[in-house]
C-alpha cells in the first residue's frame, strides 16, 4: 500500500507594483517580474522600495514578501 500523500497548501508572496496588490506563488527576480506581468524591459527603469535597481542587477535581484515595486516607463514627448 502507497504513503498517503501530503498536500502542503502552497504560500503566496505579496508584493505591490506601482500601488497594485500582486500575489506570486513563489519569489521571482526583477527580470522575471517583468516577464510575468508582460512588460518589456526597454525603456523603463525598476526600483524596490525606493531604491532604484540598476538593469544589470535585475536577473539577481529576488523579490521579497512586501516590496513595493515603482515601474518607471520612458515616455516620448515634446
Amino acid at each position: 500500500m502507497s504513503p498517503p500523500i501530503i498536500k502542503i497548501p502552497q504560500k503566496t508572496m505579496q508584493i505591490m507594483v506601482n500601488d497594485q496588490l500582486l500575489q506570486l506563488s513563489s519569489p521571482l527576480t526583477l527580470q522575471q517580474l517583468l516577464k510575468e506581468i508582460n512588460q518589456p524591459d526597454k525603456g523603463v527603469a525598476l526600483a524596490v522600495n525606493r531604491q532604484i535597481i540598476s538593469r544589470n542587477r535585475w536577473s539577481a535581484h529576488t523579490l521579497l514578501e512586501g516590496d513595493e515595486i515603482t515601474l518607471i516607463k520612458a515616455t516620448a514627448g515634446g
